[in-house]
C-alpha cells in the first residue's frame, strides 16, 4: 500500500518536472546585472516568498511500549495546512527560481495512526515544520530541520491491556522531532516533498513509545515576492 503511494508521488513529481522544464532557469557565475524587456529594465530582488495550501499522507512508526505485547505497526493518516517558503542566495541579476537557499514554515493539522493487537490508536495532532533548505538544482532542494508537533486528542478515549485501563483521550504528547527529507517547487508554484521525521519523545508517561513518520506532501505555492 505505501509503496504504491511512493510510485504514484514519484511518477506526479516526474510529469509535473517534464511539463515545466523548459521554464527552469538555471544558475551559472554570468555577472548580468539586469535583464532589459521591451526597452524596459527589471532589476531582481535577491529573494522571493510565497505562500499556499498543502495536504499529505503520513505513514506512522512506533514500537510497543515498555512491558506490553500490543503487536504494534505503522498505519497511514493525513495532513492539511498551509506553507509559507522564503527563497534567498540569488546571484546578482538573476531572475526567479535561481535562489540557492530557503526556509520554509509550515502549520499542518495532521492525523497519525497506529495498529495495534487491540485496536488501532489514531491522535489528531498539530505539527509546525521549520525547515532549512539547500537548492542542488533550481527545482529541487533537500531540507532538515525541527518539525513542533503536539496531541490534541486521541482514541479510543479508553485502551484496555492486561486489566488496565488508558485514559488515551486525555493524552496531550509533544514532541520536537528530527525532520530531514528532498523539495520539489516548479515555477509554477506546485511543490512536493518527501521527508522522514524522526520522533524524540514518549507519546505519554505510562504509554512510552516514540512515534516517527514519513510524509508525503503535495502543495500549490502563489509567490508574493519574486
Amino acid at each position: 500500500m505505501f509503496r504504491r503511494v511512493l510510485l504514484t508521488f514519484a511518477l506526479a513529481v516526474g510529469l509535473a518536472v517534464s511539463a515545466s522544464a523548459q521554464g527552469i532557469v538555471p544558475v551559472d557565475d554570468d555577472d548580468f546585472v539586469n535583464y532589459n524587456i521591451n526597452s524596459g529594465t527589471i532589476v531582481y530582488k535577491p529573494y522571493a516568498l510565497s505562500i499556499g495550501p498543502k495536504v499529505g499522507v503520513n505513514y506512522s512508526i512506533a514500537g510497543d511500549p515498555d512491558g506490553m505485547d500490543l503487536g504494534m505497526t505503522g498505519n497511514i493518516g493525513f495532513s492539511a495546512g498551509a506553507a509559507v517558503n522564503l527563497r534567498f542566495g540569488r546571484p546578482a541579476g538573476k531572475p526567479f527560481g535561481t535562489e540557492r537557499f530557503g526556509v520554509q514554515l509550515e502549520a499542518l493539522y495532521s492525523m497519525h495512526s497506529l495498529k495495534t493487537d487491540v485496536e488501532n490508536i489514531n491522535m489528531s495532532c498539530f505539527e509546525i515544520p521549520v525547515l532549512f533548505q539547500w537548492y542542488f538544482l533550481p527545482t529541487f532542494a533537500a531540507e532538515v530541520g525541527p518539525t513542533f508537533t503536539g496531541a490534541f486528542s486521541a482514541s479510543p478515549k479508553e485502551f484496555k491491556y492486561n486489566n488496565a485501563v488508558y485514559q488515551m483521550d486525555k493524552m496531550k504528547a509533544y514532541d520536537v522531532m528530527l525532520s530531514i527529507g528532498v523539495n520539489c517547487k516548479l515555477k509554477n508554484g506546485f511543490t512536493a516533498d518527501l521527508r522522514y521525521n524522526l520522533g524524540n519523545s514518549d507519546i505519554a508517561g505510562n504509554f512510552q513509545t516514540k512515534v516517527s513518520t514519513i510524509s508525503l506532501g503535495i502543495g500549490w505555492l502563489f509567490n508574493v515576492i519574486k
